[in-house]
């Protein structure tokens, strides 16, 4: 998948569900001006880890972990460019636009993954 850019965008995926986790990374590999700077089951391991990442620009978060996907959004908003709320319910959408997050609704598909991408990319 080709998008307008030449340096790749920087992302991060923090994702509990180990069945989940692997397939964002079999997505994100597909896209080649996406580069994965780091996947995690672990949000705490995630939010060590921006310390050295600086600023990413796509951040992959799944919104039902012991701790609410949006809460660990809120605290890392300085650090990422856009965050993909990654969630089952429609209501958590509503709640992922109200933070200023997109949503990608659970079963994941790579045609809804790749258009949200685009879709970010193009605002």
């Amino acid at each position: 998948m080709n998008f307008p850019i030449s340096q790749p965008y920087s992302c991060v995926i923090i994702d509990d569900s180990r069945m989940s986790k692997p397939l964002f990374e079999n997505f994100v590999s597909k896209i080649d001006k996406l580069e994965l700077k780091g996947s995690f089951t672990d949000k705490v391991d995630a939010m060590a880890a921006f310390w050295t990442f600086g600023k990413i620009d796509f951040l992959f978060l799944d919104v039902q972990m012991d701790m609410s996907g949006l809460d660990v959004a809120r605290m890392l908003k300085n650090s990422v460019k856009y965050v993909v709320i990654l969630g089952a319910q429609g209501s958590q959408a509503i709640d992922a636009f109200a933070n200023n997050c997109m949503f990608l609704a659970k079963p994941l598909d790579f045609t809804k993954f790749s258009n949200i991408i685009e879709q970010m990319i193009s605002i």
